[in-house]
């Protein structure tokens, strides 16, 4: 093993793993996957091209299609002309997109509560001040971005 590697930088790689395993399993109760999720988490800061999301989001472009026309199926996002170029679109969260992001997100934090026991405040504040940092090097205009996803 590479002796210049910190064994809680591993620990921590382990976990987060093994809680996206958790993530999925959550997921598939609360009837969306883990892409829809992210499209989701995304759309709530505002509309987006379908090409902006598909990026943020990690997805192909044939994949980001295909999860554009479930969720909007589904009634979870619904399509808008773009104000700045009258030949594109973006894509809005509707109601039931908003509600089923909350709902979930609400399942996620019970999951990860019955985990964490009585060592939740310490871990939340280590986790949250490591959503700050991953947001702010993500986008440096908005340290509060993240605020608004954890709110």
């Amino acid at each position: 093993m590479d002796e210049t590697v910190d064994r809680r930088a591993i620990l921590m790689a382990r976990a987060v793993v093994v809680l996206f395993r958790d993530f999925g399993l959550v997921a598939r109760e609360a009837d969306i996957t883990v892409p829809q999720y992210r499209f989701l988490l995304f759309l709530k800061r505002g509309p987006k091209r379908a090409g902006d999301l598909a990026l943020q989001a990690a997805v192909g472009k044939p994949t980001a299609s295909a999860l554009i026309a479930e969720m909007e199926k589904r009634g979870l996002i619904t399509r808008e002309p773009d104000p700045k170029d009258a030949r594109s679109i973006r894509l809005r969260l509707t109601a039931e997109g908003l509600a089923r992001h909350g709902a979930f997100e609400a399942a996620l934090a019970r999951k990860l509560e019955t985990l964490m026991g009585d060592r939740a405040d310490g871990i939340l504040e280590a986790v949250t001040e490591l959503a700050y940092l991953i947001d702010a090097r993500r986008d440096e205009t908005s340290l509060e971005a993240v605020g608004d996803l954890i709110a």
